[in-house]
């Protein structure tokens, strides 16, 4: 959580310094050095720097040629941000496409974003609802998994620069086992006494053995880039490790019909993992993530995940 608050106020700082050089430059006329600073902010489809640029294009006609790449650019952040049925955004890309801002004058474009700002007026008022993004919030689900723990399933939901996430991890080797203790080794020829059974009785491992790893983790997704988000949580992990022991008799025979399963207490753990990861959307639907997590302050291992969003 921590290292998500730091990540968001870094690029908020970020923000702010190349709006304000190019509210700077504004004031002096320069729109030659104001579209440089506000260019900067395209990438993160930050709506302020959108709003500076479409008012240069608006100002300053000699210029329009030079605004073609980034004006196409704002016109695309628009596209994606008006499905959050943000009415402002769906004014503003009417405006777009009426007066061939960033394309080619489109009227059945611009027809149909006036049909959409329709449905979101107030039939009693006649007042448009204005729904702010921050509030639409879109929810995931998908598969997430590590090396250890191969099957898992993210769950979540993103708004407009903040989100959370929790998973669910395992690799479902489970193992019942009638008894938990520490394995002592025991006088000669690999011969081992279990705590909690008959202290006369004396067993040896066999090569058979399962790892049951269980995993739970939740967090913070913070938006860092266009369509990159961060994400840092913390969980809890457990990890049961059985052997299969044969009962040996006093002549150092082994006995196969009292072969059994138990939990070896000193090579089972568990403790808090955190986790660090970074997702890329791919589309309006579909998602990667990649990261690692940090295991009882050991142990790190990468993870994976790909889902949708619905």
């Amino acid at each position: 959580m921590l290292i998500s608050l730091l990540l968001s106020i870094t690029v908020q700082a970020q923000v702010q310094e190349y709006n304000r050089r190019g509210n700077e430059a504004m004031d002096r006329k320069d729109y030659q050095e104001a579209k440089f600073w506000y260019e900067q902010g395209v990438s993160n489809c930050d709506r302020y720097s959108i709003n500076r640029l479409t008012d240069i294009y608006k100002l300053d006609e000699s210029m329009r040629v030079s605004m073609r790449i980034v004006m196409g650019k704002c016109l695309a952040c628009l596209n994606e941000q008006a499905l959050t049925k943000d009415t402002l955004v769906i004014k503003q890309l009417i405006d777009y496409y009426s007066e061939g801002i960033g394309t080619a004058k489109n009227e059945v474009s611009a027809n149909y974003w006036q049909g959409q700002l329709e449905q979101l007026r107030d039939p009693a008022s006649g007042i448009f609802i204005q729904r702010d993004p921050k509030d639409q919030m879109k929810f995931f689900a998908g598969y997430h998994a590590s090396l250890l723990a191969p099957y898992g399933i993210q769950v979540g939901g993103i708004g407009k620069s903040v989100g959370w996430y929790v998973r669910l991890r395992s690799n479902f080797a489970f193992q019942t086992t009638q008894y938990d203790g520490e394995i002592v080794k025991f006088r000669q020829q690999n011969q081992l006494k279990i705590q909690q059974l008959n202290e006369n009785d004396f067993y040896r491992v066999t090569g058979r053995y399962k790892e049951t790893y269980l995993m739970g983790s939740a967090g913070m997704i913070v938006k860092t880039v266009s369509h990159f988000y961060v994400s840092a949580g913390i969980g809890y992990w457990d990890r049961k490790y059985s052997r299969e022991f044969i009962r040996v008799s006093n002549g150092g025979t082994e006995e196969p019909a009292s072969a059994d399963w138990a939990r070896v207490k000193n090579l089972s753990m568990n403790g808090i993992t955190f986790d660090l990861d970074g997702t890329y959307v791919l589309s309006e639907r579909f998602y990667v993530t990649m990261g690692a997590s940090l295991m009882s302050f050991k142990y790190v291992y990468p993870n994976m995940g790909l889902g949708i969003f619905f």
